[in-house]
């Protein structure tokens, strides 16, 4: 896949709709407004959801206990909320529950438990999403990503679809993940048994291991990225189950980093980390040598965007590279807004950013929600 430096994409106006800082978890835009859920405390024991309308005005707010009840929740963060078709919005709870939220009222009812023992595939993966990924509900069908029931030893994952009921489960490709070089130095102090285990901090950490892809219902394509290191995507027919692989003609050499931006990181890391697992732990800060390849991947309409890891720090934005589809033909970048928790979602036409932001001795997060037209 050719790239053409210089070469400016201007297809797009970005527009920015919304903004507001909350203590954690979600923000989603909604047929009726603009739904957000955050943390009431440190203690991960109560929940506070919130409904503002386009202007920023709140409409309604709700407080609720953490919980695995039938109207309770326990869990979710960006990448395990979505908003169906039909105008609720799902979770991914904890637990293997899937949730459902009104986003009129706020009120909460369990949906459906999933089992790891699917019909036809045994106990081979997990149906949970404890790594992280990403998920795309469209016509009745739901496509993500399930990680193997030994997804810690061997790193195996499977792109999965399914109808919106979650099922008619079908797998479409197995795929796999890098260890991380920080896992390796986690089992390398403990085979020595070393008084303190080293805890390589890695801004791009769980980034690594996040399965990132996006969905071309129109062609039923996806594509995915399979290594952030490399520039690579490969694309997987959802019917036939082909797979190819490209090369993205990148500098890598280009992509640096800031060590201001990742001191940062290093000083929140280390500032949400237990007593008890310091007392064990001898936290490191990791530079790689180059930002990663590839950051995120989206559909839009007839193009496919790619972010890249060559970034404006200053600005925090990062190069985007624009593909029509289905052929693949380079058409042009421009700069994203990107965030410094690498924490973005994709809703058509809206994109979420959010940032961490220091406040005096605590952190809370900025959502920002652009329109993409």
């Amino acid at each position: 896949m050719t790239v053409e430096p210089g070469k400016t994409f201007n297809g797009f106006q970005l527009t920015k709709i919304w903004e507001k800082d909350l203590y954690g978890r979600w923000c989603l835009p909604c047929p009726n407004g603009i739904v957000c859920g955050e943390l009431a405390d440190r203690s991960n024991r109560e929940y506070l959801f919130y409904l503002y309308d386009y202007s920023g005005t709140l409409i309604k707010k709700r407080r609720l206990l953490a919980g695995q009840g039938p109207d309770e929740i326990q869990g979710g963060g960006l990448d395990s909320v979505w908003v169906s078709p039909d105008g609720k919005i799902s979770i991914m709870d904890v637990g293997g529950y899937v949730k459902e939220m009104d986003p009129q009222t706020l009120e909460i009812r369990t949906f459906l438990k999933l089992s790891n023992v699917i019909p036809g595939y045994e106990s081979r993966f997990a149906e949970g999403r404890i790594s992280g990924t990403s998920l795309e509900e469209r016509d009745g069908r739901i496509v993500t990503t399930f990680e193997s029931t030994g997804f810690y030893v061997d790193f195996t994952y499977y792109l999965a679809s399914m109808t919106s009921d979650f099922r008619d489960f079908k797998i479409v490709a197995t795929e796999q993940k890098e260890k991380p070089l920080t896992w390796e130095r986690l089992e390398e102090s403990k085979r020595k048994g070393q008084a303190k285990l080293e805890n390589l901090v890695d801004y791009y950490g769980q980034w690594r291991i996040y399965r990132i892809f996006s969905v071309d219902w129109k062609r039923s394509v996806v594509y995915l990225i399979p290594d952030i290191e490399k520039p690579e995507i490969e694309s997987i027919n959802l019917g036939s189950k082909q797979k190819q692989r490209f090369s993205i003609d990148i500098d890598l050499n280009e992509f640096t980093i800031e060590r201001e931006e990742f001191d940062s990181f290093f000083e929140y890391a280390t500032s949400e980390t237990s007593e008890i697992l310091k007392q064990r732990m001898k936290s490191i800060l990791y530079i790689p040598p180059h930002a990663p390849a590839l950051m995120q991947s989206m559909i839009v309409g007839d193009h496919l965007l790619l972010v890249t890891g060559k970034r404006n720090w200053k600005k925090g934005e990062n190069e985007t590279l624009v593909y029509h589809l289905p052929e693949l033909r380079y058409e042009g970048s421009f700069d994203l807004p990107y965030s410094n928790t690498q924490k973005t979602k994709w809703c058509e036409p809206y994109y979420i950013n959010v940032d961490r932001v220091k406040k005096e001795e605590d952190y809370s997060w900025r959502y920002e929600i652009f329109k993409l037209t």
